[in-house]
């Protein structure tokens, strides 16, 4: 029932209290079906910057959408997996550039969206318990949620796949303000596609939210390793850049 819990001045292997407490550990585990962490062998040769800070520009993420009451937004909440984990640091790098340092990010090898294995929370049971112990106005404070891959091939059934994408959706206050990043998993390019579809629609149909579209850069050569998956050294920069140029498009910062 661990994630690794990372606040803007201090990383610590925090316990979630979620029914039971549990020892602080963290955990490497990655989900059945998904491959392990690419070697350091395998990391192609890193590509410029780019978004924020960089002389190429931003990234091309706007979808026309702009958050509700978006000048309120003073914190950011962010619940991920293992390409969260690797990109941490370069998130709080970009956060600070559009002037948040009350950022938390729970992430975790091998999360999934609705399943709880060993100490691997799901994403749905985190999202709860944060929520629950929020104590501000949830106006103030944005949801990030950048899961779905580790739940690529497993459900043979769409009404499933869309009900527990729809059971975080849920679990995020309606009054918060949501970006969801979308997944890419270049050997499932179908089943991809059935949980970014699952996404896109519970997004549009939530209101004051918007997706964050990983799958558009992923495939740019050098950003993903040979396992298809996990990012390069160059990729865990281009995954925080997609996250927080849709943040600053989102919230027109």
């Amino acid at each position: 029932m661990i994630s690794q819990v990372s606040t803007r001045c201090r990383t610590v292997a925090l316990c979630v209290v979620l029914g039971a407490l549990a020892a602080c550990t963290m955990s490497t585990e990655a989900s059945e079906g998904t491959p392990a962490d690419p070697a350091e062998d395998e990391v192609l040769a890193p590509l410029p910057t780019i978004g924020l800070g960089s002389s190429s520009g931003d990234l091309e993420t706007s979808t026309g959408n702009t958050a509700d009451d978006a000048d309120a937004v003073e914190s950011i909440t962010m619940i991920g997996d293992s390409i969260t984990v690797a990109s941490t640091e370069q998130l709080y790098g970009q956060f600070d550039q559009l002037g948040f340092d009350d950022v938390t990010i729970v992430s975790q090898q091998g999360k999934r969206m609705g399943e709880t294995f060993g100490d691997n929370t799901s994403g749905v049971r985190i999202a709860s318990y944060l929520a629950s112990e929020y104590d501000g106005d949830p106006a103030e404070n944005l949801w990030i949620v950048a899961l779905g891959t580790n739940d690529i091939s497993q459900y043979d059934d769409p009404g499933e796949l869309e009900a527990v994408v729809d059971s975080i959706i849920d679990a995020v206050p309606d009054d918060s303000p949501l970006i969801w990043v979308n997944t890419y998993f270049e050997q499932h390019p179908i089943d991809t596609a059935a949980v970014n579809a699952a996404i896109s629609q519970a997004v549009a149909e939530r209101g004051n939210a918007t997706v964050g579209s990983w799958n558009s850069y992923a495939p740019t050569d050098g950003v993903i390793s040979s396992d298809g998956v996990h990012p390069t050294d160059a990729g865990e920069i281009a995954f925080a850049n997609v996250v927080t140029s849709t943040a600053a498009d989102f919230l027109g910062r």
